[in-house]
């Protein structure tokens, strides 16, 4: 028996519950937990945890921890845990879309969508989330504790994370990565000011590119669709002020803009040139991308922060 892994088989669910647990009985660690994810160290108050929960239209979270802050206001950080399996397409975005449906359903007043999963996937991962927590950082938190059962809970997560390691079978696609690759070093190299996000291994239909022009704000994206052909400013959790934002936006005249409310966003887009991904490299279709990137360049100049 001394032979034997403690442990036949670590799936996410099982990480799942140990973290709902953590969340639900330990104050010290639900408070850790927030800080690290909110990038506020400050009390709060726990209000409930879940797992499991779904939206019939915008697909399911794995944990959402609602929590009152020191401002009174509650809060959410919706939790999308991984071990070793694929991201679905868009699946990031979906987070933040949940997260937007629950300030309009008046669940929260604020949310933070959260990838948790160990350092080797994170460094891989191109989906965005408003922040990634990695299991070293819970292990070295459970190995801070003097109690034996958290010692437990670190060499738990040891052992998902080295499930990690042997078990990920890559999906990357490597046409679609150097593609992408390609279109941010060159957006990088000659539109800077349009601050394009870090080029990182992608699956065959992950084919948004976003830019953060606006520096250290994040809830205002510029995104190209390439496969949707858009061109696409999106507004996070900004429905309040769009009003405002068509005003600005009908200045415009050489744009054929659309300005839509999504969900509690605001969205601003225009159509963009056809892209063959199947058939083309980027240098084939470089002067689509130019085009596409005048626009935003264009849509750029009347940004609102």
């Amino acid at each position: 028996m001394e032979q034997l892994n403690t442990y036949l088989n670590v799936m996410e669910r099982d990480v799942d519950l140990l973290i709902l647990e953590e969340l639900l009985v330990s104050e010290s660690f639900t408070n850790w937990f927030v800080s690290e994810a909110t990038r506020r160290p400050s009390p709060i108050r726990i209000i409930g945890a879940w797992h499991s929960v779904s939206d019939a239209l915008l697909g399911e979270s794995d944990l959402i921890v609602k929590f009152e802050a020191e401002t009174g206001l509650s809060e959410a950080i919706l939790i999308e845990n991984k071990i070793d399996a694929a991201a679905q397409t868009e699946q990031g975005h979906r987070y933040k879309m949940r997260g937007e449906k629950g300030i309009t359903q008046g669940e929260w007043a604020k949310f933070t969508t959260c990838l948790f999963a160990p350092q080797s996937y994170i460094d891989r991962n191109s989906e965005p989330y408003d922040v990634e927590l990695s299991y070293e950082q819970v292990v070295t938190f459970f190995q801070a504790q003097a109690d034996v059962r958290s010692q437990y809970r670190a060499t738990f997560l040891q052992e998902a994370i080295k499930k990690n390691r042997r078990g990920y079978q890559s999906v990357v696609c490597p046409r679609m990565t150097d593609f992408a690759t390609a279109y941010l070093d060159f957006v990088a190299r000659n539109h800077p000011e349009l601050n394009p996000e870090v080029a990182k291994p992608r699956a065959a239909g992950h084919d948004w590119i976003h830019f953060y022009p606006i520096p250290n704000q994040r809830n205002i994206v510029i995104v190209h669709q390439i496969r949707g052909q858009r061109i696409k400013v999106i507004y996070h959790g900004q429905l309040n002020r769009y009003d405002e934002i068509a005003d600005k936006f009908a200045d415009v005249v050489d744009l054929s803009l659309a300005v839509k409310p999504s969900g509690k966003s605001v969205t601003v887009s225009t159509e963009a040139p056809f892209i063959d991904l199947a058939n083309s490299t980027f240098e084939q279709v470089k002067g689509q991308i130019q085009l596409t990137l005048n626009s935003a360049l264009a849509i750029k100049n009347y940004l609102i922060q």
